[in-house]
């Protein structure tokens, strides 16, 4: 049986991890940080494909992906992007796309720009 076929009661869906990325992006960090150094220079994505453990969309899936890397709000609270698509490679371009505006939105409202404490890494078993 294929895990996607899996219908176990009061579960709405099921995720599994099918692709991991490094992201090297040395360029664009060096433009958002102010100064000489260069705190993260990439970040991981994890790719999730996804079904939804019902029997109105029998096998419908799509995939998710995550960053590690998250930037802090005003609160404190870390905030990544994701990305969906119904492929891997889509995902993981959606994804990168949505982080990379997420950070340049995050420097706009920075009048001394980024530092190392705007941003997080969320641990490898978190994301």
């Amino acid at each position: 049986m294929n895990w996607k076929d899996l219908r176990i009661d009061r579960i709405g869906m099921i995720q599994k991890c099918v692709a991991e990325f490094d992201i090297a992006a040395l360029k664009f960090f060096g433009e958002i940080y102010e100064g000489d150094t260069i705190h993260y220079g990439g970040f991981k994505v994890k790719i999730y494909e996804t079904s939804y453990n019902n029997d109105e969309a029998p096998g419908e899936s799509g995939f998710t992906g995550y960053t590690n890397l998250k930037l802090v709000d005003s609160d404190g609270y870390p905030e990544g992007t994701t990305g969906y698509a119904l492929t891997i490679e889509e995902a993981l371009e959606k994804t990168v796309s949505n982080f990379l505006d997420l950070v340049e939105e995050f420097k706009e409202e920075k009048p001394n720009g980024l530092q190392k404490e705007d941003f997080i890494i969320v641990p490898y078993d978190e994301f």
